[in-house]
């Protein structure tokens, strides 16, 4: 599975693969009350959580310079994350490629200057 965080410190787990969870950032993962700390770059294998149980949790992720980014509810079932429903992959896709294009934007707009006047001063 694969932890995607976005801009307004929000973020979705998702994947085919339960067992291993990756990050672009180091940190900690916390399900319910079980924390998981998470290597940059790195899949860290996943415990399985809450004795294996089955149930939908509240998630969040604190970024080692202590930022939190609240998460989309966690599906588990028999102990094991469950993969979001499509339609959730999809707006979270949607969002994935606004957060980047808001990035260009924001460095071509340090570029280049817009001010049709700055030419006179």
């Amino acid at each position: 599975m694969i932890l995607t965080l976005f801009n307004n410190q929000k973020g979705l787990i998702h994947g085919p693969d339960p067992k291993r969870l990756g990050c672009d950032l180091a940190g900690v993962l916390r399900i319910g009350k079980t924390e998981i700390k998470l290597a940059q770059g790195e899949e860290s294998v996943m415990p399985m959580l809450f004795q294996g149980s089955t149930g939908n949790y509240p998630a969040t992720f604190e970024a080692e310079g202590g930022v939190i980014y609240q998460l989309e509810k966690v599906s588990v079932r028999a102990g094991l994350i469950q993969p979001p429903p499509p339609t959730v992959v999809e707006v979270m896709e949607l969002r994935y490629r606004l957060d980047r294009a808001e990035e260009r934007i924001a460095y071509l707009d340090g570029i280049f200057d817009t001010n049709a006047l700055n030419f006179i001063i």
